[in-house]
């Protein structure tokens, strides 16, 4: 039977390993691995109360632009809209915000049910 040596990991053949021969090199070339976790602080009040500033700010808009698009669909249909194109402009934006909205409350979702489920 023929031995066929093949290169691995840091020059070692599998011959060498099995007889014990080679010796793997010290610990030291791996570098020191950091065990322990980061610190994580609870948000500050101001941080806080700004995040909740800027989801209500994001959801009133998204209303308000529901709102835009159903005074224009009213307006079609009353015959008073001048331009078509602004009831459709209005309902293809309406659509995408609220799409964008249920993805994010969705990965809400998603995330509190993972940090939930965290053993500790």
């Amino acid at each position: 039977m023929q031995n066929i040596s093949i290169q691995g990991i840091g020059n070692l053949n599998p011959a060498h390993q099995m007889t014990g021969s080679a010796s793997i090199g010290s610990t030291s070339s791996i570098g020191s691995i950091s065990t322990s976790l980061p610190s994580i602080t609870a948000p500050s009040e101001a941080e806080a109360k700004s995040f909740s500033n800027f989801l209500g700010d994001a959801l009133s808009s998204v209303s308000t632009t529901m709102d835009a698009a159903k005074v224009a669909t009213q307006k079609m249909a009353d015959g008073s809209l001048e331009n078509l194109h602004e009831m459709s402009i209005a309902g293809a934006k309406s659509e995408v915000m609220l799409h964008l909205t249920t993805q994010i409350a969705s990965k809400l979702c998603s995330s509190a049910t993972t940090l939930f489920q965290m053993q500790l």
